[in-house]
C-alpha cells in the first residue's frame, strides 16, 4: 500500500528557514515591550498585541470588525494533560469579546530560551490554545534554537502556551521487521458482502485500530511504529517524531473460501499527525494528512477482492486520499498473531517522501515505513 505522504514537496525546508530568520529581523523588536500586560483594538487593518516574550499578530480581514484584544501572562496554566507539558513561564491569556472568531489565522511568537528546556524536548514543542470549553488544540510551528522564538499559525483563539507533546512518537532507523502472515480466524458464517459502503461489520472479521490525542494516545497504545529510511534521515537528521498522531483503521473480511481464507474486503486506513524534524538550528515540522480506502469511492470504503498469498494480501482496488489514479491489486503485507483470547492484525504502509534538489536535478526520494496494529 504504497502512498505519498502530503509533505512530499519537502524543499519547502529553505523557504521555511528564510521566513524564520526575516520573522526574527523584524519581531525580536516586539519583545522590548514594557509592562505585563497590554490591550489593543484590532481594526480591518490587523495589528499586533504584544507583551514581553510573547505577541499575537492579526493579518488583515483577521476579524470582522474591530476586537478590543487582552494579553496578559498566565502564572498558573490549566491545561488538559492531552496538551502535553506546559513550559514554564510560556503561558499567556488572551481575552475577546464573547462570540469572537477568527477569519484568517494569526501568528502566535512565543520567547522560549532553550536553556529551560530538557535537552531534546525542544523537538517535540508544539503551541496549544485552550478553547473556552477547556479543551485544547495543538498547533504545529517552527522554533529558533539560537535566538529562541517559537512561531506557529492559529486559527482559534484563547490561552496560549508552548507545551511539550506527551503523544510522540520517534520515528527508527534500519529495516522494519518482515511481516510474516499467518492464519485468519475461522469465520463463523459466509456473509454476503454489503449493500453499500460501510465500515460495519457484516458478519464476517473485522479488525480495528484507533487512537487520537483527545481520546487515546497512539504512544502509549502501540497502534503504529514507524521507520525512515536513510534517504530520508540524511536530509531531515536522525530526531524525528510524530507528533499528536491519530491513526484510524478498520478492516472488515467479508466473504471466504472453503479453507476459511479471505475472498472479499471493505476497510480504510487514515493517519495524521506532524512530522517534526530538527534542521541544524531550527526545528520545523511537516503536516500528515493521508489515508486509504478500498474500493473506488473516498471517504467510504466499498468492499473489493483480496488474494491471500504467503504474507502478502493481493487487495483488487485501492483509493488514495491523494487522489490520482487507482491502485489495482495492490499488495500488502500483512501478519496476523494471537493476543490474549484474539488476534491482532499487523499492516504495513509505506510512503514516498519526496525532496526537491538544485534546478535541473531530479527530485530524490525517501521512504517511511509505518505497521499499523489492529485488533479483532
Amino acid at each position: 500500500m504504497r502512498k505519498h505522504f502530503p509533505i512530499e514537496r519537502l524543499g519547502l525546508i529553505a523557504a521555511l528557514s528564510v521566513f524564520a530568520t526575516a520573522c526574527q529581523q523584524v519581531d525580536q523588536t516586539l519583545f522590548e515591550v514594557e509592562g505585563s500586560s497590554a490591550t489593543e483594538t484590532i481594526g480591518a487593518g490587523g495589528g499586533t498585541v504584544s507583551v514581553a516574550s510573547f505577541s499575537l499578530t492579526f493579518p488583515a480581514g483577521a476579524f470582522s470588525g474591530s476586537v478590543v484584544v487582552a494579553v496578559a501572562p498566565l502564572i498558573d496554566a490549566p491545561f488538559s494533560s492531552d496538551a502535553g507539558t506546559p513550559v514554564l513561564g510560556s503561558a499567556f491569556s488572551v481575552t475577546v469579546p464573547s462570540g469572537t472568531t477568527l477569519l484568517i489565522p494569526a501568528r502566535v511568537e512565543l520567547k522560549v530560551d532553550i536553556k529551560d528546556l530538557d535537552e531534546g524536548t525542544e523537538v517535540l514543542m508544539s503551541v496549544a490554545v485552550m478553547r473556552s470549553d477547556g479543551s485544547v488544540v495543538t498547533f504545529d510551528g517552527l522554533y529558533d534554537i539560537t535566538n529562541g522564538i517559537l512561531i506557529a499559525e492559529i486559527d482559534e483563539l484563547g490561552a496560549i502556551a508552548a507545551v511539550i507533546s506527551e503523544d510522540a512518537i520517534a520515528l527508527e532507523s534500519g529495516i522494519p521487521p518482515t511481516l510474516q502472515g499467518g492464519a485468519f480466524p475461522t469465520p463463523t458464517v459466509s456473509p454476503p458482502g454489503p449493500t453499500g459502503p460501510s465500515l460495519t461489520s457484516h458478519g464476517g472479521i473485522a479488525f480495528s485500530a484507533s487512537c487520537a490525542p483527545d481520546a487515546r494516545q497512539c504512544f502509549t497504545s502501540g497502534l503504529i511504529r514507524i521507520w525512515a529510511d536513510d534517504v530520508v534521515v540524511q536530509r531531515l537528521g536522525e530526531e524525528l517524531f510524530l507528533l499528536n498522531p491519530t491513526v484510524e483503521a478498520e478492516f472488515d473480511f467479508l466473504t471466504f473460501d472453503s479453507f476459511g481464507v479471505p475472498t472479499s474486503v471493505v476497510g480504510s486506513i487514515f493517519i495524521a499527525g506532524e512530522l517534526r524534524a530538527r534542521l541544524n538550528s531550527a526545528v520545523t515540522s511537516y503536516n500528515i494528512d493521508d489515508g486509504v480506502t478500498t474500493g473506488s469511492e473516498f471517504p467510504s470504503p466499498e468492499s473489493t477482492t483480496v488474494q491471500i498469498s504467503g504474507s502478502l494480501m493481493i487487495i483488487g482496488l485501492i483509493t488514495s486520499t491523494l487522489g490520482g489514479d487507482d491502485e489495482v491489486n495492490e499488495e500488502v503485507e500483512f501478519e496476523i498473531t494471537g493476543i490474549g483470547t484474539s488476534e491482532m492484525l499487523t499492516i504495513r504502509v509505506e510512503a514516498e517522501v519526496r525532496f526537491e534538489n538544485e534546478p535541473g536535478l531530479d527530485d530524490t526520494i525517501g521512504e517511511i515505513i509505518a505497521h499499523i496494529r489492529l485488533r479483532r
